[in-house]
């Protein structure tokens, strides 16, 4: 990256920060309720208390939890967390901006854009949405063009989220639909498009044994904390039923990756299935979390969605690169696609059968829009298919508009060393004579691997 291309973002983002300044200006205002008002003071206290908690979980998974999962590339790790950052912030700004618009295009209210808390959450989901598809293109694309991309990225999120629950209103309280498909469809599709060829066989994507140690504390983070993401908007029995049902969905996921791993892989676990698909259950839960009232369901869709997401780091990503040429750095169509889908079809099979006994009213008159327990089941389906479609269709103009040479692709793919300033990196090219011996680790630390290396080995830890 060259001055010019350094320049170049350095502007964009000035300019963006503009516009957003003088937006925010005009179109949007503190909600009634952050407003002092004597007469709501303890409502106020109330809903602050209730959500802050959970919004304060949920901003953990954001810039820790997807942060340092994206670290385990050894020579990445560096734009992993800090580029993550910068764009989960940025993200915030933006979907702010074109929530509030589609909002008010469907419902015809074009009033000023309350913020609250409850409008940060969904501000975070949208981060959520925006970062998954960074796990597909990370190591292939330059600050300038992940900002470029969270743009239009959340412009089309925002219609599809607004479209899903303001008219379809499917029931999706953890987003494996609006979040996590859409995330993941539209991720894979940039990458496909914007990724040079043999990306996967650059010597630099790869791992080490320190870079997994780091990544496993963003797996942790996100696992201790997704039923806080699950089921923070919910309310009363909802929330506690979301809450309840992720954790057991889980653990189900947690159990079945090291079952599969230890079985795909020869009798011992491979770092990158316990990363990634132990998280599984807490996606495929998500559109049925505050719906399910018997425990043993929940154990059931964990173990099946960690046990697929399993296989598909074994086998189905090594036969999309063969196959499609699609190289997904960080297995997000593992991680957050089949499990986003699998929750589509859990959460229709879960309406389809849900009874009276467990709502206590007649399943018909539950669902909005006085719809029947069938056209809801259905909806589901028809929600996940349009999710599909509109994340793929705008993946399809975004992934074109960042080949554009003055978005600042990188010149080298998975090197943190044209972004960031890393001080062994200068003390060597100072004196090169003398390589700095904490850098020669950095570059060629033994224990790596590359990801092409562990599709050829069976018996790696």
């Amino acid at each position: 990256a060259g001055e010019k291309s350094r320049f170049s973002f350095v502007v964009f983002v000035l300019l963006c920060e503009v516009a957003i300044i003088i937006l925010f200006g005009f179109f949007c205002t503190y909600d009634k309720y952050v407003r002092f008002n004597a007469a709501t003071e303890e409502d106020t206290t109330l809903r602050t208390q209730t959500v802050y908690p959970l919004y304060q979980d949920i901003h953990v998974m954001i810039y820790i939890g997807f942060g340092y999962l994206m670290t385990y590339l050894r020579t990445n790790s560096w734009s992993s967390v800090g580029i993550n950052f910068l764009a989960a912030a940025f993200s915030i700004q933006v979907y702010i901006l074109a929530g509030g618009l589609w909002h008010n295009v469907f419902t015809g209210h074009w009033g000023k854009i309350p913020i609250d808390i409850d409008k940060l959450v969904s501000c975070d989901f949208a981060a959520a949405a925006v970062l998954i598809s960074y796990g597909g293109i990370l190591g292939k694309v330059s600050p300038f063009q992940l900002l470029f991309m969270s743009i239009f990225e959340i412009f089309f999120y925002s219609l599809n989220e607004s479209l899903m629950y303001q008219q379809l209103k499917i029931m999706d309280i953890g987003g494996s639909i609006v979040i996590h498909t859409f995330g993941a469809y539209f991720g894979l599709v940039v990458t496909k498009l914007i990724s040079p060829p043999a990306a996967d066989k650059n010597p630099n994507n790869a791992s080490s044994h320190n870079s997994n140690l780091y990544a496993m504390i963003g797996t942790i983070f996100l696992w201790l904390f997704w039923p806080s993401f699950n089921g923070t908007l919910g309310s009363g029995s909802q929330k506690t039923r979301a809450i309840l049902s992720t954790v057991l969905s889980l653990t189900g996921s947690c159990l079945s990756t090291f079952i599969c791993s230890a079985l795909f892989r020869g009798g011992r676990f491979n770092m990158e299935d316990i990363l990634n698909a132990s998280l599984a259950g807490g996606v495929a839960i998500g559109s049925s979390a505050d719906l399910i009232f018997t425990p043993w369901v929940a154990l059931i869709i964990g173990l099946f969605s960690g046990g697929l997401s399993t296989f598909g780091f074994n086998y189905i990503s090594s036969f999309l690169g063969k196959k499609l040429k699609l190289y997904d750095t960080a297995g997000i169509h593992n991680l957050h696609g089949m499990p986003g889908i699998t929750g589509a079809v859990v959460s229709a099979m879960v309406i389809a059968g849900i009874t009276s006994s467990d709502l206590g009213v007649d399943p018909n008159n539950f669902w909005p829009n006085v719809r029947d327990s069938s056209k809801q089941a259905w909806l589901q389906i028809a929600g996940v298919a349009i999710t599909f479609g509109i994340a793929v269709s705008s993946a399809l103009l975004t992934g074109l508009l960042l080949k554009l040479k003055f978005l600042s692709p990188p010149a080298d793919l998975f090197d943190d060393r044209q972004f960031w300033i890393i001080e062994e990196v200068e003390e060597e090219n100072a004196n090169p004579a003398s390589p700095n011996p904490r850098h020669q680790q950095l570059i060629s630390e033994p224990s790596a691997m590359s990801r092409t290396d562990r599709d050829n080995r069976t018996d790696r830890v």
